[in-house]
């Protein structure tokens, strides 16, 4: 894989990133800077902070979906950044499960916020990477199940 430095560092301290994803983020950007110019055609010219952050906030999902991330995974991207502070891995926990079951009770009864919804849709990535993970699996059972289709092999008991 080649690599190439990010520019806006001083060369001896460069991290260097694969070309792919150079080229990915180059052209997310440039993207992102279109859908947000469209969307401030649409501003007021003494429009808001709320207003400016909102059609950001629009310019970024437009960007994102035209990326290929459908608008469920962009939610959960999105909640997983709110629950998971930057440089974190959050652990999935006891008290993190119940959360989710809490606001999965809260959408049944039509009472979920908005931003409750996206803390949901992290929270869900988060449980979902954490059942996917290689640490979740259940290692112990499989090595003694393995070990037992070993001994009945060399007995001559398997198919």
């Amino acid at each position: 894989m080649t690599t190439k430095p990010h520019e806006s560092e001083p060369p001896d301290s460069r991290k260097t990133i694969s070309t792919d994803s150079d080229d990915w983020i180059r052209q997310f950007i440039k993207h992102l800077e279109l859908h947000f110019l469209d969307a401030s055609r649409d501003l007021q010219p003494g429009a808001s902070v709320s207003e400016l952050q909102l059609a950001t906030a629009r310019a970024i999902l437009v960007t994102f979906i035209d990326s290929g991330m459908e608008f469920q995974s962009v939610l959960e991207l999105l909640g997983q950044t709110a629950v998971a502070p930057p440089s974190v891995d959050v652990a999935w926990s006891d008290d993190l499960n119940q959360r989710r079951f809490t606001l999965i009770d809260k959408e049944i009864q039509g009472a979920l916020t908005p931003a409750e919804s996206i803390e949901l849709a992290g929270l869900t990535r988060i449980m979902r990477d954490h059942v996917e993970s290689e640490t979740n699996l259940p290692m112990t059972g499989a090595r003694a199940l393995h070990r037992k289709l070993l001994q009945l092999e060399s007995r001559g008991e398997s198919d």
